[in-house]
């Protein structure tokens, strides 16, 4: 459940960080636009109708443009190579590490983004059903009545004849006993339905005939029918329920005075027949186009009938132009802030790589996290705070390093700090962690051995159970070092750290400074290095790669025993590196012949899972569990010397006495 609830959380804040802007600037130019046409009501309908249709079908538009544009980035992105990809493997290593400590519960901005996310699915829902069943009505009213096509219909006068054929389509006619406004719905076979009271005026009925076909051929029930999907997406948007509230408005004044464009139109009876059909029913309101929609713009429409003199031509162009305009403009202002987005949050992925185990060798999965600046790690905060509220299965441990220890361990890289994240060793575990940080999962089948194509030479550890030991020790090294003229001339002094690899036979490999001072002191710390012989690390009783580092001190004027004083004024001195093992507590209770206890972590106290346990000369042994527990049943009497061993530990030893 919790990983669900960081899953929405995480949505949530996926798509606020690429809407937010793009909404802002849609409600700011509607609103701008909106509030232009509410100081200018005299503006003509048909103007007001267009233009409250292009502000809310840009809405959609923007968003779906921006969409396509972060669809065509990535498809690029992916074609420029892997080389560009977030996630890459890296060879495996080992750290010490500490247990990771129960969650106090899920963060408040979590479950706040969770909600958010809930409230806004569950009203989209809402008002999709309320769609669906509004249609469903629809349809079920067109199967009970009978129909007759528009040509039909006696004392159907010659203009509307016309404008039945002009539409290209089945126009169908039903006459209802029930006293109804008129109403038209339908796309390929548009319907009109009528009420019977006006079979008797034949003058209103083609004036109400006239009005329904004019919906006919201006794609109203469409339009009407995108607008209603917009606003379910979009119901949280005050603006849009307004808008579409104004635009019906709107229609039926654009659709008035395109059939008072006609002289042939008599003004009295059209607004007769208003004032006559507003009293009655509307059938499906909601969903259907009807001649007399709102009964609040009544006065509005009259008082354009009846006191406009002469007919006014209708400026269609002009008005599809602005359409397009404004639409085009918006839409493209929306579409074009990803860049402004990206500016807004610098929002930098994680720097992150993976070590996948795919031997089951190491028993888990890695993933190291190189913090940035502190204002990144700031931003990420909340993603790495999901790492611990994982359900405890998935999580082995979180280690975190900073200042010098990151350094020597992971380069230049870890001097933000670094975060080393151990899941187990199944892909459920690795890609539910991965999905926590916002990245992608990965394939189960691509944390198989089989398909491993990384070479064994790019494999190496960082801690192993026995660390490389130098062969003439310390002092092997400080024999060969010459402190650099130019260093010395130009006072240049400080500590050089190299890092390398000790491989199998002990030589050192691909040495690389990680820390530098300049003056040819690095380039002299590389070739005294290199120079080195080790004995060979070993893990689980074999000679394995371990990553390594020496810190070389260079100083001048400092004569200090134990220096190897090489240039004049100046001595350099190859120092021990930090010890990477911890202490462990050890707790043993023996009940005659069963032999348990817990390991712990010397400093926190903290259970150790997975800490190896044996009976020193036997394969007779046991691993702690995730309490830090463990039980041997020992054969026989006399003495046995416990050995306990975990990476990143001191070995440890305990003696028995049965």
């Amino acid at each position: 459940m919790d990983v669900f609830i960081f899953q929405l959380s995480e949505f949530a804040q996926l798509v606020f960080e690429t809407i937010w802007l793009p909404l802002v600037i849609w409600t700011v130019i509607s609103f701008g636009v909106w509030l232009f046409l509410q100081m200018f009501e005299n503006v003509h309908p048909i103007y007001q109708y267009h233009t409250r249709l292009a502000l809310i079908f840009s809405l959609p538009a923007g968003l779906l443009s921006l969409a396509s544009i972060h669809y065509i980035s990535d498809w690029i992105t992916a074609s420029a190579g892997e080389g560009l990809t977030m996630i890459t493997v890296i060879s495996p290593i080992d750290i010490s590490f500490t247990q990771v400590e129960e969650s106090s519960g899920i963060p408040f901005m979590v479950i706040v983004q969770s909600l958010a996310v809930a409230i806004f699915l569950s009203g989209m829902i809402f008002f999709l059903i309320r769609f669906c069943m509004h249609a469903i009505n629809l349809k079920k009213l067109r199967k009970s009545l009978n129909y007759m096509p528009i040509s039909e219909v006696t004392a159907l006068s010659p203009e509307n004849r016309g404008l039945a054929l002009a539409t290209g389509k089945n126009v169908q006619v039903a006459f209802l006993s029930s006293e109804i406004i008129p109403v038209t719905f339908g796309f390929r076979k548009p319907v009109i339905l009528l009420p019977d009271s006006l079979k008797s005026q034949p003058e209103k009925l083609n004036l109400g005939l006239r009005h329904e076909l004019t919906h006919i051929t201006q794609h109203d029930f469409s339009s009407h029918l995108m607008v209603i999907l917009t606003e379910a997406v979009f119901w949280f948007h005050p603006m849009v329920h307004r808008l579409k509230r104004e635009l019906v408005e709107y229609r039926e004044m654009r659709c008035d005075n395109i059939v008072l464009s006609e002289a042939s139109v008599s003004r009295k009876e059209y607004a007769s027949l208003l004032l006559e059909l507003i009293p009655m029913p509307n059938l499906n309101k909601e969903l259907s186009v009807n001649m007399a929609q709102e009964s609040s713009n009544l006065k509005k429409r009259i008082t354009m009938i009846t006191q406009q003199s002469k007919t006014k031509p209708i400026p269609k162009r002009t008005s599809l132009m602005i359409l397009g305009v404004i639409f085009i403009s918006t839409a493209l202002a929306m579409a074009c802030t990803d860049m402004q987005t990206q500016n807004v949050f610098d929002e930098e992925e994680l720097d992150l790589m993976t070590n996948i185990d795919k031997t089951g060798e190491q028993g888990y999965h890695e993933i190291i996290i190189y913090m940035s600046e502190e204002e990144q790690a700031n931003r990420h905060e909340s993603k790495l705070e999901q790492l611990r509220m994982l359900e405890p299965e998935h999580i082995d441990a979180i280690q975190v390093w900073k200042g010098e220890q990151a350094v020597e361990r992971f380069g230049s890289r870890g001097e933000k700090g670094v975060i080393q994240v151990r899941t187990k060793l199944d892909a459920e575990s690795y890609n539910n962690t991965l999905k926590a940080l916002g990245m992608n999962p990965v394939a189960p089948e691509s944390l198989t051995a089989q398909n491993s194509e990384s070479s064994p030479q790019d494999d190496f550890f960082v801690v192993v159970e026995e660390m490389p030991e130098l062969i003439g020790g310390l002092e092997s090294l400080q024999q060969q070092i010459q402190y650099p003229d130019m260093a010395r001339r130009a006072g240049i002094e400080g500590r050089v750290y190299v890092q390398f690899i000790v491989d199998e036979n002990g030589n050192v490999d691909d040495p690389r400074i990680i820390r530098g001072i300049g003056g040819g002191a690095d380039e002299e710390a590389l070739r005294v290095v290199s120079q080195a012989k080790f004995k060979p690390g070993m893990q689980r009783g074999r000679p394995v790669r371990i990553q390594y580092s020496l810190p070389i001190m260079f100083k001048l004027g400092n004569e200090e025993n134990g220096n190897v004083e090489n240039s004049s004024g100046g001595s350099a001195q190859v120092e021990s590196p930090e010890t990477m093992e911890k202490r462990m507590i050890v707790e043993v209770n023996n009940d005659d012949g069963k032999i348990s206890g817990t390991v712990l972590d010397g400093e926190t106290r903290q259970p150790l899972a997975g800490a190896n346990i044996t009976i020193a000369g036997s394969d007779v042994g046991a691993s702690t569990d995730m309490d830090g527990n463990f039980s041997i049943d020992a054969d026989g009497s006399g003495e046995y010397e416990l050995i306990f061993t975990y990476i990143g530990y001191e070995k440890a030893s305990l003696s028995i006495t049965r």
